[in-house]
């Protein structure tokens, strides 16, 4: 999962973008860079990128030097690949005059990277598709037409899923989505003070409503999108297979302010918070309070807490200084996060039954940690309740636990997970109920029921080489 932006149209592109990715920056953490590009200067393109979070790689000085009426930004959180600052996007292929950023996961890099170019120089999926373009757009003109026939070549054998920004070196930008929108991307424009039009694609409809752009819709799946310097807009469905959003997004990857596919992820987390509620009546749980793990999980807390008629109380408290555990690769360095991260109010913990309400229940690392934080602060019951049905499958899309063995719900019964997390009892929200939330014809659920939009023939090769590259990364291994 990565944070991508694109901003043409406009001499404060690269700034455009910077803010764009701050406002992306939950989407990943590892590294972040901005290309941007002046067809009239020589050379064209100006590239900075580095790790950390955007707003420590990128100074006031940075803007004196990114310069130009087209740019790209990618925040990243490294699924294929290792911790390596070379791997950072976007990637830039100064020949051909093309750069791109990606968001997803190619579930057959590693059999394409054998078959079609026999590198293993070629660390990142990434790196891949911008190659494959490269290979069907020598010695072309970069136009619509042009892009758009190399995107189609590419969706012919790339297997997974992916949104894709880019920008040439004329100034246009352009963007794709895989033919199964696993990933989102979203497109919008805006009058500048000269009166001219800016064009923005951004992972999230949040970045473009904060940079003004009226959000025209959703790039669909299998669809691309290419807006030359003059801003003639032209868009193409290229390959379509299904439409499959990851249901990931709304549960907790999204920032809460976006819309995802027509449905605010305001109202989805509220709507599983309310039909929450019917499970743990259900359940015949009696609890005294509603305590929410922030952040994500507040407002599902917040309904579930009114729709039951119990007090709702911030007890967690959050260091906010501590970034996202859950996009930490490693359970060491997960595990160490979630002790820094949350601190109970032991006083109003002590004697009562707690409904404990998180987003998701994935690996079990912070569902243990806070299990033991509330006992530890006197808590007579403690009952975990998911808003997202059990995680029993590996994610093969762009979220990295490609392992079925490291999820808390896999091969377990809800009894085994509550015995495994050390609570009293484990309530999750049923399949059923997070597609009626989501308001969406078809999901991607296929770490919840196994049932996948693409082949995973590649995936199981794909988890032990992604072991592989986490081996091989000197700061970033598993315990």
């Amino acid at each position: 999962m990565c944070g991508l932006i694109a901003v043409s149209g406009t001499v404060d592109s690269a700034f455009e973008v910077f803010v764009g990715l701050m406002n992306l920056q939950h989407r990943g953490q590892d590294g972040a860079g901005i290309l941007s590009v002046d067809a009239k200067r020589p050379g064209g393109f100006q590239l900075q990128k580095g790790s950390g979070l955007v707003d420590n790689v990128f100074s006031e000085r940075t803007f004196k030097n990114l310069k130009g009426t087209a740019s790209l930004g990618h925040s990243r959180y490294a699924t294929i690949g290792r911790d390596d600052p070379n791997l950072l996007q976007p990637f830039l292929d100064y020949q051909l005059g093309i750069g791109i950023g990606h968001n997803g996961n190619i579930v057959n890099f590693y059999h394409l990277r054998q078959d079609l170019f026999l590198e293993s120089k070629l660390q990142s999926d990434s790196e891949l598709i911008l190659r494959l373009l490269g290979n069907h757009l020598a010695d072309k003109e970069l136009n619509a037409d042009n892009v758009f026939d190399s995107i189609k070549k590419c969706m012919s054998v790339l297997v997974g899923s992916y949104a894709v920004a880019g920008v040439t070196k004329d100034g246009d930008i352009f963007g794709f989505r895989d033919p199964n929108g696993i990933r989102p991307l979203v497109y919008g424009k805006k009058q500048t003070e000269d009166g001219e039009q800016a064009f923005c694609l951004a992972s999230e409809s949040v970045a473009l409503n904060f940079l003004g752009y009226e959000e025209v819709g959703e790039i669909a799946a299998g669809e691309a999108i290419f807006i030359d310097k003059k801003g003639k807009v032209d868009r193409q469905v290229l390959r379509q297979q299904s439409f499959a959003p990851c249901m990931f997004e709304w549960v907790y990857f999204a920032r809460v302010e976006s819309q995802m596919s027509g449905t605010p992820v305001y109202d989805a987390r509220f709507s599983l918070g309310f039909l929450l509620a019917d499970r743990v009546l259900e359940e015949g749980v009696e609890a005294d309070v509603v305590v929410p793990v922030p952040e994500t999980s507040r407002i599902a807390a917040v309904a579930l807490a009114e729709t039951l008629g119990l007090p709702f109380r911030e007890l967690l408290i959050k260091n906010r200084y501590v970034n996202r555990t859950f996009i930490l690769d490693g359970q060491q360095s997960r595990q160490e996060a979630i002790r820094r991260k949350l601190f109970p109010i032991a006083s109003e913990f002590e004697g009562k039954s707690c409904l404990i309400v998180d987003d998701s229940i994935v690996r079990g690392n912070t569902a243990k940690q806070i299990v033991k934080l509330v006992r530890q602060a006197g808590a007579r019951e403690v009952i975990l309740v998911s808003s997202c049905p059990q995680i029993a499958h590996p994610c093969y899309y762009g979220i990295d636990f490609p392992h079925a063995e490291e999820l808390a719900a896999h091969n377990r019964t809800d009894a085994e997970i509550a015995a495994e997390l050390g609570c009293d009892k484990v309530i999750f929200q049923t399949v059923e109920g997070l597609q009626s939330a989501l308001k969406q014809k078809s999901l991607c659920t296929g770490c919840l029921t196994g049932n996948y939009p693409t082949s995973i023939e590649s995936g199981k090769s794909f988890g032990k080489e992604r072991q592989k590259d986490r081996e091989l990364s000197p700061s970033r291994k598993d315990s």
